[in-house]
């Protein structure tokens, strides 16, 4: 629609003044003043050294009743120093109905990337370490990321690349060989097994910072998993990743997180090796006996590529994964990788460095930061002791949403435990999702486990609503709404909201912002709560009226369900 209107003005500009122009539709803040606004006017009032509210009226008069009948412009309005406000007709609201219903799962979908391939990089956990909350953070915003390119008819490679080599890994290594372990080890669950391992980790970490024989022998073990050299150390190792990426893959499948591509690091730090000897002298230079890239000469930052020991860091092995992603997909339209906020400016090194060494990648290779969630106005500690796990998280949220939905009756408690999974899903990632990617956050699971206000669990229990209305009618939808339906405001304002759906759907995608569709999704549940309120649909005045209404129902709960799966939260009929 708001095409159509953009090419109404611009049009009338054309034939009125001979001036061709891309005019801007947007929707007005406060739904009073109308469904659409323009400013072209006060554009033009330059142009032509003319009042905007004279050009406005103009414009208005320059457009034929039959062209406004047949767009369905109920009305215009100039309002303001010159804006021009835009009124449709509630047919067309009405109409939309049908096409909700008849789209379902696809309405709001776009073809804008059709055979255009996209491949967004999340997650990222190590291995010899627990997954924690950043991890956790990353896994929720790359998934939304990937259903909003998804949505926007993208291909989508859903990328995880995870630390198996590297100190960290060699620090877990020494300490679990340097530990007692439980003698019922290989009893314990996936997760306990590796809180053990994570330990062993946190305590080498100090031992390794204190004592210059335990460095030493750490720095001999990274080397020899490096090297692929065949003893107790390095078979160790592989016992440990394996454990390790099976408390990874249970994560994942809690998260509803499923990969096309894995890169391990061990797969890739060979490539970055191979790319720093390529370029040495061309863009790295020798520091005191490490390869570094001087950052500082064109306005970035400074990082070490290879060790003097010519192992490569994490800045090397982030290159050659860049550039590995282009090799195996030479015609991707679009690489994104989302991390913390804290490395913001080494990635901005990262790929200012692709884009030299691979010019074509220039403009398709993105990192998009992501704040802190916080608790207590500080972030989650994940270094020496007192670090929160990402399965404390997941394992705290459960708990108080069972709490919460306790009290429940006429449900078995294998149902309570499956509405458990649902809530606190719908909680943890709405938090996430719902601030924009770059700003901190508080973590407080009371307030975003409610069931009330700005909150996932809220959304859901509106979802469910709609579908319980629709569970108990015995009355067969008919397409055709009687003209004299759907008129209160409270009616009128659902369906214009739903109409809004598919815009926000593409800005979010084309954006990458989730957290205006999180927005939306409250404010439609919301509005529709409160014509819930106000209106009986079950018991409506007439079996028009209630037809109209169980449509709206209907048309309500595949938006929400749509707009929740772009943030990677799964619906649940019953609640």
């Amino acid at each position: 629609m708001k095409d159509k209107i953009a090419k109404l003005f611009s049009d009338v500009i054309k034939d009125k003044y001979s001036i061709t122009m891309d005019v801007q539709v947007e929707r007005p803040n406060d739904s009073s003043h109308g469904d659409y606004a323009v400013n072209v006017a006060m554009q033009l009032s330059s142009k032509l050294n003319k009042n905007p509210r004279e050009i406005a009226q103009a414009l208005i008069e320059g457009i034929s009743s039959d062209l406004q009948e047949e767009l369905l412009i109920e009305s215009f309005e100039v309002a303001g120093p010159g804006f021009i406000n835009i009124k449709l007709n509630n047919k067309i609201f009405k109409s939309l109905l049908k096409e909700i219903i008849d789209r379902a799962k696809d309405y709001g979908k776009s073809d804008y990337g059709k055979n255009k391939q996209v491949m967004v990089e999340f997650g990222q956990p190590n291995t010899h370490k627990a997954f924690h909350v950043g991890h956790l953070k990353s896994a929720v915003s790359g998934l939304s990321m990937a259903k909003l390119h998804e949505n926007l008819g993208f291909d989508v490679i859903k990328a995880n690349y995870y630390g198996d080599v590297g100190m960290h890994v060699a620090k877990s290594t020494w300490g679990w060989l340097n530990t007692e372990k439980p003698e019922n080890f290989e009893d314990l669950n996936i997760h306990e097994q590796m809180r053990f391992i994570d330990d062993c980790y946190v305590k080498t970490s100090k031992a390794f910072s204190e004592d210059k024989e335990v460095e030493a022998e750490i720095r001999k073990i990274n080397k020899d998993i490096y090297d692929e050299v065949d003893n107790e150390a390095t078979k160790t190792y592989k016992k440990l990743r394996e454990i390790s990426l099976a408390h990874q893959k249970d994560i994942w499948k809690e998260l509803g997180v499923e990969y096309d591509r894995e890169y391990p690091e061990s797969e890739i730090y060979k490539k970055a090796v191979e790319i720093v000897e390529k370029y040495k002298d061309d863009v790295f230079e020798k520091s005191d006996g490490a390869w570094i890239y001087n950052g500082e000469k064109e306005g970035l930052t400074t990082w070490v590529f290879l060790t003097s020991e010519g192992n490569p860091t994490y800045s090397a092995k982030d290159l050659g994964l860049a550039y590995k992603k282009f090799e195996e997909y030479p015609n991707l339209y679009k690489g994104i990788v989302t991390t913390s906020v804290e490395i913001a400016d080494y990635f901005k090194v990262v790929i200012h460095l692709l884009n030299r060494i691979m010019p074509e990648t220039e403009g398709r290779y993105f990192h998009i930061p992501f704040g802190w969630m916080l608790q207590g106005g500080r972030k989650f500690s994940s270094r020496m002791g007192g670090s929160i796990k990402g399965t404390d998280i997941l394992d705290e949220v459960k708990s108080i949403a069972y709490k919460k939905i306790s009290d429940l009756k006429d449900y078995s408690e294998e149902e309570k435990q499956e509405i458990v999974n649902y809530v606190a899903n719908a909680g943890l990632k709405f938090l996430i999702l719902s601030h924009e990617f770059h700003k901190d956050f508080s973590y407080d699971p009371d307030q975003f486990l409610s069931f009330e206000g700005f909150s996932g669990p809220y959304i859901l229990y509106t979802y469910a609503r709609a579908k319980s209305i629709l569970r108990k009618s015995d009355q067969k939808l008919e397409d055709n709404l009687a003209e004299d339906t759907l008129t209160a405001d409270s009616e009128t304002a659902v369906l214009k909201t739903l109409f809004a759906y598919p815009e926000v759907a593409f800005n979010a995608g084309i954006n990458i912002t989730p957290h205006i569709v999180a927005n939306y999704l409250y404010d439609l549940s919301q509005k529709f709560n409160s014509f819930y309120t106000e209106l009986s649909v079950l018991n409506a005045e007439s079996d028009q009226d209630k037809n109209a209404r169980l449509m709206l129902a209907k048309a309500t709960a595949i938006v929400l369900q749509n707009g929740l799966n772009l943030l990677g939260i799964d619906t649940v009929e019953k609640m």
